[in-house]
């Protein structure tokens, strides 16, 4: 009987499957190539570690997670070959619980009192800082106040008229206000400032009432930032200019709300806020600039290696640029 076509064998190739003890050779021969890189993924293992702290909703289960990675890490040492894999795959299991438990313990570490309802009250605060939000017409103080029940901060909205032409930061000041629980996130995935006002020692947000009285003066210099800031919003009118010092200092206050909506809606909300980017481009243009100035000086082009020069400078400046617009 002749047989059908399907039944050829060239209608069924051979699979082929590699064995695991290859797969694991092959790895393993990776690994050796690039053995001197391996080092930059301990920081990809502890952010790995801080992540999964953020995801799971609950202590019972970061303990269960930071045991099970401990474990882990512990048995592939003692159970492994002395393989790179083997040990890649110990040091990240640890690497990450010890990711978690930093994170655990800087949550702990700014653990205060949050306000539970919103209330109306008197207190007397030292001024941290003061952000003036041109666009909006108000002016945004970070306050330490002296009520026990808060935590160690609070920040608190002034129109521009009630704000005291004194006021500034370091002094102390007496005001009413209406505060709130900082809002968490309006949707899942969305912006939690609860959050953020965490680890930052914000307790609360509201808004102040006049009058507003000035106890003890300030500092009262204006400051390098808010200083640039004035400068860039002086040269470009508007809101344009806003945004021109947002990329500069990271500072949004005079933004107007229809432009931050509209960079919000177009997702390059984050080009606002000062982050690797912005660093980045500034540690660039530094390296460039000093390479090209000290190449001018043939003595010291001839006896110096220019990169490490310009490089140090470059992390100067990413430290100073970074002080500068608060990004820390």
């Amino acid at each position: 009987m002749a047989s059908s076509a399907a039944d050829a064998p060239s209608m069924h190739l051979p699979r082929r499957q590699m064995p695991v003890g290859s797969i694991a050779a092959a790895l393993e021969r990776r690994l050796e190539i690039e053995r001197d890189q391996l080092g930059l993924w301990l920081p990809v293992a502890l952010g790995g570690g801080v992540v999964l702290w953020f995801a799971l909703p609950r202590p019972a289960l970061w303990a269960a997670a930071m045991l099970a990675l401990v474990a882990g890490g512990l048995t592939l040492f003692a159970l492994g070959r002395g393989g790179r894999l083997v040990r890649s795959l110990a040091v990240g299991a640890l690497a990450m619980a010890l990711g978690m438990a930093l994170i655990w313990w800087r949550a702990e570490r700014v653990a205060a009192p949050v306000l539970g309802r919103p209330a109306v009250v008197a207190m007397t605060a030292r001024v941290e800082r003061v952000e003036p939000l041109v666009a909006r017409g108000l002016v945004r103080l970070t306050l330490a106040p002296d009520v026990a029940s808060l935590r160690p901060r609070v920040r608190v909205n002034l129109t521009e008229a009630d704000a005291p032409a004194e006021l500034s930061a370091g002094a102390t000041i007496r005001l009413r206000a209406r505060l709130m629980p900082p809002p968490e996130a309006a949707v899942p995935g969305a912006y939690d400032y609860a959050r953020v006002a965490w680890f930052t020692g914000i307790g609360a947000t509201g808004r102040g009432f006049a009058p507003v009285k000035v106890i003890a003066a300030g500092r009262g210099e204006a400051g390098l930032r808010r200083a640039l800031t004035g400068h860039v919003t002086s040269r470009v009118a508007g809101s344009a200019g806003g945004v021109a010092a947002a990329l500069v200092t990271g500072d949004t206050g005079s933004i107007s709300e229809n432009d931050a909506e509209a960079m919000r809606a177009a997702g390059l909300a984050h080009l606002l806020s000062v982050s690797g980017l912005h660093i980045t481009a500034v540690v660039g243009a530094t390296m460039i600039v000093m390479l090209r100035l000290l190449a001018l000086i043939p003595g010291l082009a001839l006896r110096v290696r220019l990169p490490l020069v310009a490089a140090g400078a470059g992390a100067l400046a990413a430290v100073g640029y970074t002080l500068l617009t608060r990004a820390l």
